[in-house]
């Protein structure tokens, strides 16, 4: 069977040992910034108990004040977006919006109406209309 002798230059190794050194300093250097990202966000068991007590028990925070305090850090990174979304779960909280109150309409004709069952529903509209509402 034929081969065409240009799709073997596919196979030829594409890596130089400048390529190769180059490669492995990035990897490195990956691994390197990873490793110290985990170890900054790592708390050990004593550093926590240290903070529970120190931090937790002394202060009477609520998640509130915990929202709070990560919007303002947000802000000062300069990191707008998670600042935003906080701030929109803050104003739930902070402004819950009001609870939606279901209105019945009924159209009753005076005509259908005795003059006893009138006067009932026009009295009764005056004392709702008499009390103050909430």
């Amino acid at each position: 069977m034929p081969f065409n002798k240009k799709s073997l230059k596919n196979l030829a190794d594409g890596w130089t040992t400048e390529s190769a050194r180059e490669a492995q300093k990035k990897g490195v250097a990956t691994r390197k910034a990873n490793k110290e990202a985990r170890e900054a966000a790592k708390m050990s068991m004593a550093e926590w108990k240290l903070y529970k007590t120190d931090v937790l028990d002394s202060t009477d925070m609520t998640s509130i004040d915990v929202l709070k305090v990560m919007m303002i850090k947000a802000v000062a990174k300069d990191d707008l977006d998670t600042a935003l979304e906080i701030a929109k779960t803050l104003a739930e909280f902070e402004a819950p919006k009001l609870a939606r109150i279901d209105q019945t309409n009924v159209e009753i004709s005076a005509e259908d109406l005795s003059d006893e069952e009138l006067q009932e529903l026009l009295d009764q509209a005056a004392s709702d209309h008499a009390q103050p509402r909430h």
